[in-house]
């Protein structure tokens, strides 16, 4: 196996899409839509692209094809910027800032996040916050048109030898618990849907769940997470990798 590339600022860092997200439990008067939407306000003219968030629901009833029922409960509302850069999700569960290419770095999104998190706090006025996540989504555009993935990624599915030792495609998802630091990581790995290009996506969710006591715990707990993500990313990636993106 090859060896893992040296953890470092990376210039053209391969990101799609980078999540900051806090659940919290609402007061049952902020759970209301009416609250919510009140936050059109709050947010002001940079978050005017507002589209409601909604859960669906499938029940089939496989005697009864005609029975079959789909119902929808709307959780509360995306805002995106004037750009399509930064998005702000304020639903009955919690909050959630996503940052869409191109990606800054760490201190900008965090700082964002931190602002707009204030002021759906101040409205809903949580009772707790109960889990905190990192999330990065990695496309790791490849120099083809034929790669050894294991010059590029450390973990890939092994073919069996019995088979033509070429992947077409594959999909790979690990969860994986650090009870030490109460930490908890999903790596998901899988090939793109563009037969043009090789370009696997490295997708790093690492979360913690617990009642935190008050905010600035909990986001002094994304920073370590966001060190634990840094830390997997790196383990995942070879030198020749991290060389395209420096």
């Amino acid at each position: 196996m090859s060896k893992a590339a040296k953890p470092r600022h990376l210039s053209r860092a391969p990101i799609t899409e980078a999540v900051i997200d806090v659940r919290a439990t609402l007061p049952k008067e902020s759970r209301a839509l009416e609250c919510l939407a009140a936050l059109d306000a709050q947010f002001g003219e940079q978050y005017l692209d507002r589209k409601d968030i909604k859960e669906f629901q499938y029940k089939v009833q496989l005697d009864r094809p005609e029975a079959d029922e789909k119902t929808s409960t709307q959780l509360g509302f995306r805002y995106k910027n004037a750009t399509g850069t930064q998005v702000v999700q304020a639903t009955v569960n919690g909050f959630t800032f996503s940052r869409l290419p191109p990606y800054e770095d760490w201190g900008r999104l965090k700082e964002e996040a931190k602002r707009t998190w204030d002021i759906y706090s101040e409205h809903v006025r949580p009772d707790s916050i109960t889990r905190v996540a990192v999330r990065y989504i990695n496309k790791l555009v490849l120099p083809g048109p034929v790669v050894e993935l294991d010059h590029y990624l450390r973990y890939v599915p092994q073919v069996p030898k019995v088979l033509p030792q070429v992947l077409g495609a594959y999909f790979s998802r690990i969860v994986i618990p650090d009870p030490h630091r109460g930490f908890t990581a999903i790596i998901t790995q899988s090939s793109s849907s563009n037969p043009t290009e090789v370009s696997p996506f490295l997708d790093i969710d690492v979360f913690m769940e617990r009642v935190f006591s008050d905010a600035d715990e909990a986001w002094d707990a994304l920073d370590r997470l966001r060190d634990f993500k840094n830390q997997i990313f790196f383990d995942c990636i070879t030198e020749k990798t991290a060389r395209l993106f420096k």
